[in-house]
């Protein structure tokens, strides 16, 4: 018997030698997917709001509360934020990816502070003709 003839008894009487590199070559190819959706594409800091704070952004935006003074386009931040997540690594992409998500997340919160700030004002002005 030759060196190939006792190679290949020998992966057909052991099928998990060629079954687990197959699934490991398989779960490589979804990693790079995976990374080239997340990463390359910005996927990441696109990220949709939860039913629930997107509810509560319709309804303050049917009310108008919402001062435009304050209001900041972010896509030219997060697109650099991303731009350096991108070439700093994993490590990097990880702190960056936080730091969108906090820019993101005061932004919200600035809306809702302005919208909490007008309903105070409403509500001082009729406690004060209600005197």
């Amino acid at each position: 018997m030759t060196l190939l003839e006792q190679i290949w008894t020998f992966a057909l009487r052991n099928p998990a030698f060629l079954v687990i590199p197959a699934i490991g070559f398989v779960l490589s190819l979804v990693i790079v997917r995976i990374k080239k959706r997340y990463l390359n594409e910005g996927v990441m800091f696109g990220r949709s709001p939860s039913a629930r704070r997107e509810s509560e952004r319709s309804s303050i935006a049917e009310e108008d509360d919402v001062s435009t003074e304050n209001h900041i386009d972010l896509t030219i931040a997060l697109k650099k934020i991303h731009e350096l997540a991108v070439a700093e690594g994993n490590l990097g992409f990880e702190y960056w990816y936080q730091v969108g998500r906090l820019l993101k997340r005061a932004t919200g919160m600035q809306a809702e502070i302005d919208s909490l700030s007008k309903e105070l004002e409403r509500c001082r002005a009729s406690l004060g003709e209600a005197k």
